[in-house]
């Protein structure tokens, strides 16, 4: 006799080094379940140092306090220039070993990746992948919290990269 599923509790990662998004969910069997969100803000007059200290910290806290089993960091969106993708790299940096030190491995999951498990589609804008994630996880989003429902996005997806990136091999 088998019992119900092992409940997994996912956190995801959207990175930055001004604002980072976060969000937790618990998986149980097929089943999602919002638990907890928020952002990580850092100010541009503290010396960097400081900065990914915080960001390591507060996410070392996030996968204590909810006692985390898989965590996962969105990879990083170069687009805008050296400096900011060098920027986005340290935050990164920091999420990643904060999960990796905390829960014992991290997963780099690319935006289509990401995309792909939760819409069904590598291409979704950033307002389909907001409105699949208040879906599953029955909540709404206003403007200006896509850090957040991307981070739980990013959280969804973990749970089903296998199958994301096989897709994406065939595609």
């Amino acid at each position: 006799m088998t019992g119900a599923p092992a409940v997994e509790v996912i956190l995801g990662i959207d990175p930055g080094l001004t604002c980072t998004g976060w969000g937790v969910v618990t998986r149980q069997g097929s089943r999602f379940m919002y638990v907890d969100s928020g952002r990580l803000r850092t100010k541009s007059v503290l010396p960097m140092a400081e900065r990914l200290s915080y960001l390591f910290e507060e996410i070392s806290a996030v996968c204590v306090k909810y006692s985390v089993t898989r965590g996962a960091v969105e990879a990083g969106y170069v687009g805008t220039g050296a400096l900011s993708a060098l920027k986005l790299g340290q935050a990164r940096a920091a999420a990643v070993l904060a999960i990796q030190q905390s829960v014992g491995h991290v997963l780099d999951l690319s935006p289509r990746e990401v995309k792909l498990a939760v819409t069904g589609n590598g291409a979704s804008s950033k307002q389909q992948v907001s409105y699949m994630v208040g879906q599953m996880l029955g909540l709404e989003f206003d403007r200006g919290e896509e850090d957040i429902s991307d981070a739980l996005a990013i959280a969804i997806a973990a749970t089903s990269t296998r199958t994301t990136r096989a897709l994406l091999a065939g595609a």
